[in-house]
């Protein structure tokens, strides 16, 4: 396909060109190329000798990407050329005549008479669209890979995550979830979230710290919920077995399946292993989930907080600010998150604003003593007139002596000044205003 519609295909060149900022003219005029924007699609091969033998994956994409993408008119325009271009030469008739040319053949053409495989001028929105079929190496039946080919192919497959958790704003995972077990030529049956690869790409799309560069097509099973797995966590998903899911393809009962699960399983594991060190724990100071995560159970709360605690044990991490702002995190779910959190020794700020928890979670923060900042909730919310002069929050100060509990006044960080109020808890945990007697200061910090 490279080589009949070479028009179609970026080299690796072409796309760090394409994601380039624009150029500055004199006088402050913008110029040159806008950036464009990558959508990486996950989803199901459908028969083992195509990934899409039905066309169905395809037009569920572009429908999509027409309807919800930033790319709406680049997109537009190509299906409104393609359609003009099978009206010319079918007359909008679908089935192929006796002597009539197959559609690639007059597509091939087409594109040699109109493409000059040059890069548009205006690329701002311009789609990139990548796809592990059309872009790695795939085995053929007669002829299978050569040497390189193979090399490029296991290379290419060290660095999907790389496209599937990229955490640009210009990058996209795009899942398209939709098996269509009904049509003829779907060989494939195995639902999208019961697939190796998919749950690999759709775990690493977990970790990115923006929730809107995700768009979803087709059905959305609970089991594929956008929260962060620890590479522990992952590997039991990928060895978990149970009896109701054998069948003569799947003997031994595994959940998650892989068409050469010998040795597709480990290399998803430690790929994965490898994305969370290198993208959340080398180097990285401040993990920002605001927003992003809705952790309302015991379970996710659970699921949270063992990854927190997986990062804590690695030598390289040195996480000091967490932010789970807008996290849903209730009674049910702080806890096991708080626990998880206990494992980042250099954690020295927690934002827990604009979340549903309550005065009977405060006592599960008590184990956070490496903590210097903990923003606990907005002043007009009703949970912060809850938890200020409460008991708990008196509890809580006494056991971290050395943090400031903060609660932010208005809704914008920079609009107000730092006001502090000193409240002091005498040995009696009693609080007081005036000083006298031994003491230790809480400080309740209102923004």
């Amino acid at each position: 396909m490279e080589k009949r519609f070479s028009s179609v295909y970026f080299s690796v060149e072409e796309v760090i060109q394409l994601m380039v900022e624009k150029e500055q003219l004199p006088g402050g005029r913008q110029g040159g190329r806008g950036r464009a924007r990558i959508y990486a699609l996950s989803y199901s091969w459908h028969s083992a000798e195509h990934p899409d033998p039905t066309g169905s994956t395809a037009k569920t994409v572009m429908e999509g990407l027409e309807k919800e993408g930033l790319s709406q008119a680049f997109v537009r325009a190509g299906r409104e050329e393609g359609e003009s271009l099978f009206s010319n030469e079918r007359g909008g008739k679908w089935e192929k005549r006796e002597g009539e040319e197959d559609e690639e053949s007059w597509m091939e053409k087409d594109f040699q008479t109109t493409s000059n495989n040059t890069l548009p001028e205006d690329t701002r929105d311009f789609p990139v669209y990548f796809q592990d079929f059309t872009s790695l190496h795939q085995w053929l039946p007669v002829k299978g890979r050569t040497p390189e080919e193979d090399a490029l192919f296991k290379q290419g497959l060290g660095l999907l995550s790389c496209n599937y958790g990229n955490t640009s704003e210009y990058v996209y995972f795009l899942r398209c979830t939709d098996v269509p077990a009904e049509l003829e030529g779907v060989t494939n049956k195995t639902p999208y979230h019961k697939r190796g690869w998919t749950n690999f790409e759709s775990r690493v799309a977990a970790v990115k710290d923006n929730e809107l560069a995700t768009i979803h097509l087709g059905p959305l099973t609970g089991a594929l919920e956008l929260i962060p797995l620890s590479p522990p966590a992952l590997e039991r998903l990928l060895e978990e077995k149970r009896p109701e899911e054998r069948t003569d393809d799947n003997r031994e009962g595994f959940v998650v399946r892989f068409t050469n699960g010998k040795e597709d399983r480990p290399l998803v594991a430690n790929l994965y292993r490898a994305f969370v060190l290198d993208t959340q724990v080398r180097g990285q100071k401040e993990i920002k989930m605001n927003g992003n995560y809705k952790i309302d159970t015991k379970e996710k709360g659970g699921m949270l907080g063992e990854y927190f605690a997986w990062m804590g044990e690695q030598p390289e991490c040195q996480v000091e600010a967490v932010d789970l702002s807008v996290c849903h995190l209730n009674n049910d779910s702080l806890p096991p998150v708080a626990a998880g959190l206990r494992a980042l020794s250099s954690l020295r700020e927690l934002n827990l604003t604009t979340n549903k928890f309550g005065l009977s979670s405060l006592s599960a923060l008590k184990c956070l003593r490496q903590l210097e900042t903990l923003y606990l909730a907005y002043d007009d919310d009703p949970i912060g007139a809850t938890l200020k002069g409460s008991d708990e929050l008196k509890d809580l100060q006494r056991a971290l002596p050395g943090c400031q509990l903060m609660f932010i006044a208005g809704r914008r960080f920079f609009q107000h000044k730092l006001e502090v109020l000193q409240v002091q808890l005498g040995e009696d945990g009693e609080g007081s205003e005036g000083g006298g007697g031994k003491a230790h200061c809480c400080k309740c910090v209102i923004m």
